[in-house]
């Protein structure tokens, strides 16, 4: 099993997309397409996603337009300030508008309780909110949409990691989803070990780097 740290990550990943010339919001597709290849889509219908401003949260939009194209049911929450979101979040984004795709921008604690509804009726519920680079403790609106998810939805997948969770440690940042799935990408996180309660089955998904970038990277990271 491959094993590796959020900094090793974020290094391939930029080796990937300087040296080997792939888009990010190529490999952001992918790593949308392998989430979607791990859901029942035949006893699945109806989603609430729950993304991020981040890369995180951009695999989440691009997961929502997939499922919306393929006939289901989604709705799309997004948490953060969407001006300040990363620019591969943006390029997604920017689709789901072009396709006139509503969301909810979760910004007041009143739109938790639309949060709430979506969550009691829709099968899946998808966490893209934080992914493995977070690092501070959770507080706030974002510490109460955590534990809405965890509290009302029937099934939750998370996206690389559940937000929450230290990616190098495994440390709970004051909450965490509690996911019944997680779907990783290149390798298995560290802190993804031990952690079943929280990250439920862990599946490691390629996103199209070369295993040889991970060489390449392992051997030279200080």
């Amino acid at each position: 099993m491959l094993l590796i740290k959020c900094r090793e990550m974020r290094a391939i990943d930029k080796y990937a997309i300087e040296n080997l010339g792939i888009p990010s919001v190529v490999l952001m597709e992918n790593a949308a397409l392998k989430v979607i290849k791990n859901i029942d889509l035949k006893n699945t219908h109806s989603f609430t996603i729950i993304s991020g401003i981040g890369n995180n949260g951009g695999d989440g939009l691009a997961i929502a337009r997939h499922l919306m194209v393929s006939g289901k049911k989604v709705e799309l929450y997004i948490i953060g300030n969407i001006s300040r979101g990363s620019e591969d979040f943006k390029i997604n984004l920017n689709i789901l508008k072009n396709m006139d795709i509503n969301y909810v921008h979760i910004r007041t604690m009143d739109d938790l309780y639309l949060l709430k509804r979506s969550l009691d009726e829709n099968d899946l519920t998808i966490d893209a909110i934080f992914g493995i680079g977070l690092t501070r403790d959770i507080q706030g609106l974002y510490f109460e949409v955590i534990s809405f998810i965890n509290n009302y939805s029937k099934k939750i997948i998370s996206v690389d990691i559940p937000s929450g969770l230290q990616c190098d440690t495994g440390d709970i940042l004051s909450i965490a989803v509690k996911a019944e799935k997680t779907i990783t990408f290149h390798g298995m996180k560290i802190g993804l070990l031990h952690r079943e309660g929280y990250t439920g089955e862990v599946i490691v998904e390629s996103i199209g780097i070369p295993r040889d970038v991970t060489e390449i990277i392992l051997k030279n990271i200080k």
